[in-house]
């Protein structure tokens, strides 16, 4: 299993396959970036090796591995889009309806499921309704209260959280990572995984998070007339990206808060400033409170992102 963390989760649902209990349906909900769709991936693996070594390097295995696999079908926000629509639900009723090309198993995983709109989530309803044959199907949620009740009814849930920092740290270390690196990426990684991961394996994106942050430590110091003109000018697609990073930023804050001198962790957050080392934990918490009802609602609601965001910097 090559996988960070998760052990509980994994010895669980083995067991369930082992002894031909696997469920038709499962929810893997919890935080982004810790590692579920890697797990969907590993436990897709699992069920359908034609190896006996759990190496994973038959046939099946690599293809999987590549996402290439013909009995295999990821679905997800496609690149233009800000939803799994309908459409593409259709064709996972579509992949279902014929039988395995070489598989024990049909698989379709539909990862940040919690964006399905309303039209897309009554579709999928009826294929768990009417599972086909030897067919498992995995919804991967960081929101998983988005979702219809009755998809969640249908569905077997299994928890994810954060790992501890030091499987992080030593898996990097086992994949090429100095002890230097492994240490600064895992101490940013917020527990996850799969954060800890692409940082290291793509350098650019690291620049541009630092970046990001720069330009929320400076947003946070700027007059009312100068934030809401940097709103103006913010590409909407960029939105998302910004907001993660104030709940990033923010959240580095409120443990430099708590913590004081203690808490060392690299050069990546922007030292804050002076105005920013005045607010109190509970302003900060206010904050953080605030960043999440705002995320929320940009998910689940037609909020205008530049007007949230204009509620959000008036509150710094």
């Amino acid at each position: 299993m090559n996988i960070v963390g998760h052990q509980k989760q994994w010895d669980f649902l083995k067991k369930r396959f082992e002894s031909n209990q696997l469920s038709h349906a499962y929810l893997f909900a919890g935080p982004e970036e810790i590692g579920k769709r890697k797990f969907a991936l590993e436990l897709i693996k699992m069920i359908n090796c034609q190896g006996n070594d759990e190496k994973g390097e038959c046939q099946n295995c690599k293809l999987i591995e590549n996402e290439k696999h013909p009995d295999v079908l990821m679905v997800e926000v496609k690149k233009d889009k800000s939803e799994i629509e309908i459409s593409q639900i259709r064709e996972v009723q579509q992949f279902l309806s014929l039988k395995p090309y070489y598989s024990s198993f049909k698989a379709v995983i539909i990862d940040e499921a919690q964006k399905m709109n309303q039209e897309a989530q009554s579709c999928f309803l009826k294929t768990l309704e009417e599972p086909k044959g030897r067919t498992i199907l995995i919804l991967i949620s960081s929101r998983p209260e988005i979702l219809l009740p009755t998809i969640l009814s249908r569905c077997q849930l299994i928890k994810f959280f954060a790992c501890p920092i030091t499987e992080i740290k030593n898996y990097l270390i086992k994949n090429g990572a100095s002890e230097e690196k492994a240490e600064m990426f895992s101490s940013i990684s917020e527990g996850k995984s799969g954060r800890a991961i692409k940082l290291f394996l793509e350098p650019d994106k690291m620049e541009k998070e630092k970046k990001i942050l720069k330009e929320v430590q400076e947003i946070c110091g700027l007059d009312l007339a100068s934030k809401f003109q940097y709103v103006k000018n913010l590409p909407e697609e960029d939105f998302d990206n910004l907001i993660n990073s104030f709940r990033r930023y923010f959240r580095y804050l409120l443990f430099l808060k708590i913590m004081g001198s203690d808490f060392k962790i690299s050069n990546y957050y922007p030292s804050p400033s002076e105005k920013l080392k005045l607010y109190s934990i509970a302003k900060i918490k206010q904050i953080i409170k605030l960043i999440e009802v705002i995320d929320f609602r940009f998910l689940t609601t037609n909020i205008n992102p530049k007007l949230a965001l204009e509620i959000l910097l008036l509150e710094l």
